[in-house]
C-alpha cells in the first residue's frame, strides 16, 4: 500500500485536531484512511496529541493502542457470525430460544437477525456491573445472562430499531455457545491471525498491556484505578475484558488494515479471513432500517461520516470516541480514534468535529478514487 502525499489535506487535518486538543475534545487522537484507485491503495496515518493524562506524557504514534469500544459489534462479534455461517452453524434465521431457555413474554419471537441489527425489542443498557462486581468471576456469566433474558421487551421484535449493547452481549455468548471457545479465541483463530493482525488489535485483558502505549480513557469508578490498557465498558470490565458489545484494543492501522480487507473481500479481490467474498456481498447489502449486520449506515443530513459517503456505506462509532466508515461503492475507508472520554461527558464537541473531518478528507480522496 503506498503513502498517500498530499501536505495540503494534511495542513487541513491539522487544524482542525489542534483547535480540538487545545479545547479539550480529547488528548489523543490517530486519524487514518484509504482510498482504492485505478493504481492501487492510497493511505495514511496522522497521530496528534499525548496518550494520557499530566504524569503519562507519551506522543501519541502508529503504534498507540485505543479503546475500540463498540467498534467491537461489528469487527468482532458480526465477523464471527458470519465465520459461523459459513461454516453452517448458524444462520441469521435461527431463533434466541434455540440457545437459551425463556421465561418471559416475546422472547420467543426473536431471531439472531434481530440482535445484529439492533430490533430485538431489548432495552439498550443496564448497568449490571453494579451486581456483577460483587459476585464471584465464575458466577457472573450466568447471572448476566440470566438477567438479560429477564428484560421485559420495549417493543415487538422486528417492529422498530433500538441500539442495544444487550442485543450484543447475548450475540457474543451465542458465539460462544456454537464455537465451544470463548469469543475471543474463536475471533482470534478465524479473523485475527489470518489477516495478521494479532499486533494491532486485541483483547486487552489477554494481553501484557505493561509495553503497550495506550490512550487513557479515565479511572475505574469501583477501583479508582487508571483505565489505560483496560476497557472503559463497565459491564464488559465487570465481564472480564471480553464481550460482544465492547472489548477490543486496537492501533489506527490494524483498523485501517481490517477496513481495507473487507473492501477488498467485497470487491471479490481477496478471500481470507474463511468466510467467502459472496456471503459478505450478501450480508453487507441486508440492510434493516439503519443497520446492516451489526454496521451502522450514514443517516442523510445528520451523520457523523458528514456528506459526501455514498448510500453503499458502513460503519460504527465506539462511546470512547473511535469510529470507521467504509464507502463500498467509492473504495475508500476513514478511521478516526480518540480517547474523547477522559474529557468528560459532553458529546457536542465531538458531534461537531465528526462530519467536519470526515467532510475534508472525503472531498480529497473523492477525486483520487476509482
Amino acid at each position: 500500500m503506498e503513502k498517500w502525499t498530499n501536505n495540503f489535506l494534511k495542513k487541513k487535518i491539522d487544524k482542525i485536531i489542534e483547535e480540538s486538543l487545545k479545547n479539550n475534545v480529547f488528548s489523543a487522537c490517530s486519524v487514518g484512511f484509504l482510498v482504492q484507485t485505478k493504481n492501487g491503495p492510497l493511505s495514511d496515518i496522522y497521530n496528534y496529541g499525548l496518550v494520557g493524562e499530566n504524569e503519562i506524557n507519551l506522543s501519541t504514534d502508529n503504534d498507540t493502542f485505543f479503546d475500540l469500544a463498540s467498534l467491537t459489534k461489528p469487527l468482532v462479534t458480526s465477523l464471527c457470525f458470519l465465520a459461523l455461517m459459513e461454516e453452517g452453524k448458524i444462520n441469521t434465521e435461527d431463533k434466541l430460544h434455540e440457545f437459551f431457555e425463556l421465561r418471559v413474554a416475546g422472547h420467543q419471537k426473536i431471531q439472531l437477525l434481530h440482535l445484529l441489527t439492533h430490533s430485538s425489542g431489548f432495552p439498550a443498557h443496564r448497568p449490571y456491573y453494579q451486581k456483577l462486581v460483587d459476585l464471584p468471576e465464575e458466577e457472573r456469566d450466568k447471572w448476566l445472562i440470566n438477567s438479560i433474558l429477564a428484560e421485559n421487551l420495549i417493543y415487538e421484535p422486528g417492529t422498530e430499531y433500538l441500539y442495544s449493547d444487550l442485543g450484543f452481549i447475548l450475540l457474543g455468548k451465542i458465539i460462544e455457545i456454537v464455537s465451544k471457545q470463548t469469543l475471543d479465541k474463536y475471533w482470534q483463530q478465524k479473523i485475527q491471525l489470518p489477516l495478521k493482525l494479532d499486533n494491532g488489535l486485541f483483547f486487552a485483558s489477554k494481553k501484557n498491556m505493561t509495553d503497550k502505549s495506550c490512550a487513557t480513557t479515565g479511572t475505574c469508578g469501583w477501583t479508582q484505578k487508571k483505565l489505560c490498557g483496560v476497557v472503559h465498558d463497565d459491564n464488559c470490565r465487570a465481564m472480564g475484558g471480553v464481550a460482544g458489545h465492547a472489548g477490543l484494543f486496537g492501533t489506527c492501522r490494524a483498523v485501517l488494515s481490517l477496513c481495507e480487507n473487507i473492501l477488498l473481500q467485497f470487491q471479490g479481490d481477496r478471500q481470507p479471513p474463511p468466510y467467502s467474498s459472496e456471503n459478505l456481498r450478501k450480508v453487507l447489502r441486508d440492510k434493516h432500517g439503519p443497520w446492516v449486520f451489526g454496521f451502522d449506515t450514514p443517516t442523510s443530513g445528520l451523520s457523523s461520516s458528514g456528506k459526501y459517503f455514498s448510500d453503499n456505506t458502513i460503519g460504527h462509532l465506539g462511546f470512547t470516541g473511535t469510529s470507521f466508515w467504509l464507502d463500498l461503492q467509492r473504495g475508500i475507508a476513514v478511521v478516526f480514534l480518540t480517547n474523547r472520554v477522559v474529557c468528560g461527558d459532553n458529546l457536542t464537541a465531538i458531534k461537531r468535529l465528526r462530519p467536519l473531518l470526515h467532510d475534508v478528507i472525503m472531498e480529497d480522496l473523492m477525486k483520487k478514487a476509482e
